[in-house]
């Protein structure tokens, strides 16, 4: 900007800037507004400024991403990669269901798996209290599917057990169901089944 003397300015109407000694007509731009330089900020050490505020705001979008990795908000559970192959203990499976036997040579069924757990099942011990049985046969009642899981042949003294170890899953709404061959209606028949219970993220 060039140096006038007071009494020389162009306009009695242009703005002016003193700098203590002397007065200096303020540039504008081509509409007339007048244009400052900052050459110094008084902000004070620690303000925010764009940079920093740029920072944050990529800070802020990456725990914005984390939500979406939480399986719903306001809850402790996290989704990771591969959680659907994780083993899980949610407590111990040890049910006994006992009563009339179904028929002659009938069955009785455990009960069933309820929602939102998987039984790893280890163990399966048969009883006919009233009658001797020839044989125990064991299968998984699976989504509507019948499926062999063991045979016990011998000759079974009335109370006389029966018992399978091993290694099974069942998931919602299977059950176990054991036959007694030889058992006769109106007998009292029990099925223990014994393992683990997991739990089932979905």
């Amino acid at each position: 900007m060039a140096l006038i003397i007071p009494v020389g300015a162009p306009s009695p109407r242009s703005v002016l800037g003193y700098d203590g000694a002397d007065y200096y007509v303020l540039r504008v731009d081509a509409t007339g507004h007048a244009q400052v330089d900052v050459l110094a900020s008084d902000l004070p050490a620690g303000a925010a400024t764009a940079a920093h505020q740029v920072t944050q705001n990529t800070a802020l979008q990456l725990i914005d991403n984390l939500v979406n990795a939480l399986q719903s908000v306001a809850t402790d559970r996290l989704k990771v990669r591969g959680e659907d192959q994780l083993f899980t203990f949610k407590g111990v499976l040890a049910s006994r269901n006992e009563g009339a036997i179904s028929g002659a040579g009938g069955y009785i069924e455990s009960g069933a798996v309820p929602a939102g757990e998987i039984w790893v099942l280890t163990n399966v011990v048969a009883t006919d209290g009233t009658t001797a049985t020839t044989a125990h046969t064991a299968y998984v009642m699976h989504d509507g599917a019948t499926v062999y899981l063991y045979e016990a042949r011998a000759a079974y003294a009335a109370d006389v057990k029966s018992s399978w170890g091993g290694h099974a899953y069942l998931d919602v709404g299977d059950t176990v169901r054991v036959y007694f061959t030889g058992g006769l209606v109106a007998d009292t028949v029990r099925v223990d089944i014994l393992g683990h219970r997991m739990t089932v993220e979905v």
